[in-house]
């Protein structure tokens, strides 16, 4: 008995019906791959027939035989492993039924132990493909889907009230298709992914799943500058107020600055000496231009190749002398990101609608233009403390996921997959004892 305790340890078998007796382990091989093969015996008293309801006394039901069923296990080692479990087979004499010992271990009429589909749901948040969790856990990828398939259905969304403060955005999943998602802006959980993002079904989607009255609910959207996001949201949410997020507007605002700094490098890229010097200079310290000037080290002096000892202030100073335009847009650039860190609202506001006299550059004048039109909204991010970051890790973490994964042609399976991974990652975040639906066993 202390032999089959300890097998019954090694391999975590909770049913204490199944014993094992000495050499029950040995190597075989399945399908020409070499594997590890473990004997063992289900064998019990049964207190009723399953068919009829007799009780079983004087012998009314008794031992017919043995069936014989090869279940998979957790992979142990290089080798897979396999249980060959002899399940007692009873007989009743009430009513000639037959049947067969039942264990937790594995469910009816399956052969993958209920160990094996709980590894491969846990694998499954992680960033695996499926191919590698089906070669980890000894079963199919097609196996392995399906599981996925059906773990993520019990957790599917359930589309009841939503929440007063919403987040939006888009990823890439296949080659020009992009799909849309909404979450809750304050806990980053997932409300719903959509396979596409055009206005009209979204539209379609909200108008079929929320009704008017829980939609005039919600008080903050947050979006990227994405105009046709600012159309659904005034047709779907009468009440609410649109924020932008604030990483997308100095996003906006760098990116501008930085062509501006390649168009002037460029114009220095000659044959003469001079012009060479300032070209590389320009494109080495292309990142201290971008730099806040309140985060420039101004009494650290540093090794700056082509520079030589500086602090990182006159680095600065030497490069805007190489070009008045640079200059003009590095001050008007250090100005709106001042704005923005200050939530000066008026500031902002007068930086964008004055009349800037110096050369400012095609790239500045374009995102000053679109941080005008978005200016009502600009004001919402200074007064909300909602952003974009919980969705934005989220997209960052599904891009993984769908690179891991070599992509996904079926977008139902990958939204199966994104949903698993996310809901069961904070079940288990939440509590030190994972409980999966009824596919995996009780207890992990």
């Amino acid at each position: 008995m202390s032999y089959s305790n300890d097998i019954r340890m090694l391999l975590d078998i909770q049913d204490r019906n199944i014993t094992f007796e000495e050499g029950c382990l040995y190597d075989g091989e399945l399908k020409g791959k070499p594997c590890r093969y473990v004997e063992g015996k289900l064998t019990y008293t049964p207190e009723a027939c399953i068919s009829c309801g007799v009780k079983n006394e004087d012998y009314t039901i008794y031992k017919n035989g043995t069936q014989c069923s090869r279940i998979t296990l957790p992979i142990d080692g290089v080798k897979k492993t396999y249980l060959n479990l002899r399940k007692q087979r009873f007989k009743c004499k009430a009513c000639e039924g037959t049947f067969t010992a039942t264990t937790s271990l594995v469910e009816k009429h399956c052969y993958l132990s209920k160990y094996t589909k709980a590894c491969v749901l846990i694998k499954a948040t992680e960033a695996q493909s499926l191919q590698d969790i089906a070669k980890d856990t000894a079963v199919s990828a097609t196996t392995v889907q399906r599981l996925i398939t059906e773990e993520a259905k019990g957790y599917s969304f359930h589309h009841c009230l939503l929440p007063k403060h919403l987040s939006f955005d888009e990823f890439k999943y296949a080659k020009g298709l992009m799909a849309f998602e909404y979450i809750n802006a304050e806990t980053g959980d997932i409300l719903d992914i959509l396979e596409y993002r055009d206005a009209r079904k979204i539209k379609d989607h909200f108008i079929a799943n929320y009704s008017l009255a829980d939609r005039k609910n919600v008080e903050t959207i947050t979006i990227d500058m994405n105009a046709g996001y600012v159309n659904v949201i005034k047709a779907m949410f009468p009440q609410a107020e649109i924020v932008i997020d604030r990483f997308h507007l100095t996003q906006l605002i760098n990116r501008s600055m930085n062509k501006t700094r390649i168009r002037v490098m460029n114009s220095f890229h000659t044959s003469n000496g001079e012009d060479l010097k300032k070209y590389r200079r320009l494109k080495r310290y292309w990142r201290l231009l971008l730099k806040r000037q309140s985060d420039l080290s101004n009494t650290e002096y540093k090794y700056f190749h082509l520079f030589g000892q500086r602090l990182e202030t006159n680095v600065v100073e030497e490069l805007l002398r190489f070009s008045s335009e640079l200059k003009e847009n590095y001050d008007l650039y250090q100005r709106i990101l001042c704005a923005f860190e200050q939530a000066d609202q008026e500031a902002l506001r007068t930086l964008l609608n004055h009349q800037h006299k110096g050369p400012v550059s095609s790239y500045m004048k374009t995102s000053m233009k679109t941080l005008r039109q978005h200016l009502p909204y600009i004001k919402n991010s200074f007064t909300y403390p909602f952003n974009n970051g919980r969705i934005e890790g989220i997209n960052n973490k599904i891009k993984v996921l769908n690179r891991v994964a070599y992509g996904y042609r079926n977008f139902r399976n990958y939204k199966y997959r994104i949903l698993l991974h996310f809901k069961l990652r904070s079940v288990e975040s939440k509590s030190t004892k994972m409980v999966p639906n009824q596919t995996n066993i009780q207890a992990v």
